[in-house]
């Protein structure tokens, strides 16, 4: 007999034996595969194993580059206090390059570069 079934079901799709997904050297991936009650909640429910290659390895670098470009320069504009930096938070900003420098490749860092390379980083992040 059918039943009726929605996003508010309570129903998770848990296979017997983990699903592998395209076919890679099995010394390439990382981890082994398990099932989540959470993510199972709101989707497929198995996490792994991880494949990351090369373009998955450089784009987190790159991610990683462009997240730490800005935090430091967010630490930096309240003065390396740690206090400040969590209370100012939401406030605080890598800002843009002023129009006066208009379509130059790199201002001063203080000025805008440093707005310039955590972008092209963080596209890159997201690109590859």
């Amino acid at each position: 007999m059918a039943y009726y079934q929605n996003i508010f079901s309570e129903v998770q799709v848990r296979p017997t034996q983990p699903e592998h997904g395209i076919p890679v050297d099995v010394d390439k991936r990382w981890g082994t595969p398990f099932n989540s009650y959470l993510f199972g909640l709101i989707g497929n429910a198995q996490v792994g194993p991880i494949y990351i290659g090369y373009l998955g390895a450089l784009s987190f670098a790159c991610g990683l580059i462009a997240f730490e470009i800005i935090g430091l320069n967010m630490w930096a504009s309240v003065n390396w206090d740690p206090i400040q930096f969590v209370r100012q938070l939401p406030w605080l900003a890598l800002e843009p390059p002023r129009p006066q420098y208009g379509l130059k490749v790199l201002p001063p860092l203080a000025e805008g570069g440093w707005w310039l390379i955590a972008g092209f980083f963080l596209t890159a992040s997201i690109l590859l």
